[in-house]
């Protein structure tokens, strides 16, 4: 039915072989927008930028993963008091004991807390730390890799989704702050996390076809205008050589000259 509809409006086009109409013209005569720019021998293709999700790592800037974490380790809530290298060498708690509290056994978000005490433990700045900006970064960090994790199996959980875009929004919010009041201990921050810091453009421009061949045609002149001086350059740089040897004959004649005329002895 379209092409019906497309064709059936369409006169009869005469294509005479001295000057054969370009697919541009055809396609504005049907209807169709052309997304190339042809114009005196130029040819500029334009693609639409490919759409980046806000979850994604290289653009929330978490290049790191979550870090392994010990399975055969007890739980965080058996390990309050003690240490895990004390509690597993308790004498009266049995093997089997040992191995059913293990993180092994337990739920992934005991893996999780595991993991972030971990982290907690390498950015705070006292052993009670939990709500400094560092701590408070580092506890979201973790957050965020651990629901893009499941985001990439779980693509149709919407909730996951929003909660680690506004997590992101949030770390994001955290790490403008430190940056404005701590610059040394933000960049400590970020090489201790691997994270790369990507804030959000004072101006917003909108991509644009009209934009983007204007772009494309700018970076296409510059770049023609740069092998043109490259290649006069060269044609220079060979001319020198001559320039050189005339220019020592020139002066070999001027001091004959000047020794004929008794000007230089």
């Amino acid at each position: 039915m379209m092409y019906n509809r497309i064709f059936n409006i369409v006169k009869p086009i005469r294509v005479d072989q001295q000057f054969p109409l370009k697919c541009s013209n055809i396609l504005n005569i049907i209807g169709m927008q052309s997304r190339t720019y042809i114009k005196d021998g130029v040819n500029i293709e334009w693609v639409p930028p490919p759409k980046v999700s806000c979850l994604d790592p290289s653009k929330s800037g978490d290049r790191g993963t979550l870090p392994k974490v010990d399975l055969s380790r007890p739980q965080i809530k058996f390990t309050r008091k003690k240490t895990p290298a004390e509690f597993l060498e308790r004498q009266d708690i049995s093997p089997e004991i040992k191995k059913v509290t293990s993180l092994e056994y337990a739920p992934v978000k005991y893996q999780i807390q595991a993991i972030k005490q971990d982290v907690l433990k390498s950015v705070q700045r006292h052993a009670f730390d939990c709500a400094s900006l560092e701590s408070t970064i580092a506890c979201l960090t973790v957050k965020i890799r651990n629901q893009q994790r499941h985001t990439s199996v779980s693509k149709r959980d919407i909730i996951s989704r929003v909660w680690c875009k506004e997590n992101i929004e949030r770390r994001n919010s955290l790490l403008k702050h430190l940056r404005a009041c701590d610059y040394k201990r933000f960049e400590w921050l970020l090489e201790k996390l691997d994270l790369v810091y990507r804030p959000h453009p004072t101006i917003i421009e909108a991509v644009t076809r009209k934009g983007s061949i204007i772009k494309l045609t700018t970076i296409y002149c510059e770049r023609m205008r740069n092998e043109r001086l490259e290649n006069y350059r060269k044609e220079l740089e060979k001319e020198k050589v001559k320039f050189a040897a005339e220019k020592a004959e020139l002066t070999k004649w001027i001091e004959e000259e000047e020794k004929q005329l008794g000007l230089r002895k």
